[in-house]
């Protein structure tokens, strides 16, 4: 089986809970505020911009960096991601935010590039369903190594805890999510300790466009101290419209790597595009 079939079969198995879960859940929101299909893109981008706000989204992203040093290719890495809230009580809901990636990492200059699945990542946040302009979420993070390439992903499931702080007010919002995993087997040369904080900034302009900067800072523990952080900076719009009845979003970011291992890129692009549920 190739990494396209598999990819696509992951897709419809994602696709299908999608529509299983949203066919058998009550019209109101998870976020515990009724919320229609007649909602307001300036209403559905305050949602979306929200880790825990209980937004169902099935999301594609695509991250291009074009100069990888040493190739004559770029690095791509391609993701289906969905985001699921389910209700644990009245007071309590569990977002669950899986991730699968597709890799197109480039051969040195002449070579030819690895493609494939990358290591599928689950977050799981448990978060207060009293909603507030600060709102919160923690849980553990899995990693499942589902790459179809050995130079695409360590062979351990990683293991870690998540956490999410979020804050809005009027048209501006402002949030972290922090991360760390560990491999569970320290046995082999793959094994892992990594470090992530993605930081979140929103401004809303008028009829759903939106300003933002959304990007990951990275720490790789087992680097040697000059090779450990990226850092990318920067940012980029957005905005939230319909295709018939269904709302959608659609974004770009532009990112300078302020801080990089040798032999990373300078500069990356960031393109979404978001079926959303509410």
């Amino acid at each position: 089986m190739n990494v396209y079939t598999r990819f696509v079969i992951s897709a419809m198995l994602l696709a299908i809970f999608s529509s299983t879960v949203l066919a058998q859940t009550p019209t109101e929101s998870e976020s515990g505020t009724a919320v229609t299909t007649e909602s307001s893109a300036q209403e559905l981008a305050k949602l979306k911009q929200n880790p825990v706000s209980g937004l169902r989204q099935l999301i594609l992203t695509a991250d291009v960096s074009p100069d990888v040093p040493y190739s004559d290719d770029p690095l791509s890495l391609y993701s289906l991601q969905l985001v699921w809230p389910f209700a644990l009580n009245e007071d309590w809901r569990l977002i669950t935010y899986s991730i699968l990636p597709v890799i197109d990492l480039p051969g040195a200059a002449g070579q030819d590039s690895t493609t494939g699945l990358g290591n599928t990542l689950l977050n799981l946040f448990v978060s207060p369903r009293e909603a507030s302009n600060f709102v919160w979420g923690a849980g553990p993070a899995v990693a499942l190594p589902t790459h179809s390439e050995p130079e695409l992903g360590s062979d351990h499931v990683g293991l870690g805890p998540t956490a999410i702080l979020f804050y809005a007010k009027d048209a501006w919002s402002a949030g972290v999510v922090l991360q760390n995993l560990w491999s569970t087997d320290g046995s082999s040369d793959d094994e892992f300790n990594v470090f992530g904080a993605q930081y979140i900034f929103n401004y809303n302009l008028n009829d759903g466009w939106y300003l933002y900067s959304n990007a990951t800072i990275t720490a790789d523990w087992e680097a040697d101290s000059d090779n450990r952080w990226t850092v990318p900076v920067g940012g980029g719009a957005g905005k939230i419209f319909n295709i018939g009845e269904q709302p959608v979003s659609a974004s770009f970011q532009l990112f300078s790597n302020v801080k990089k291992p040798a032999g990373s890129a300078d500069w990356g692009l960031n393109f979404q595009f978001a079926l959303l549920f509410p």
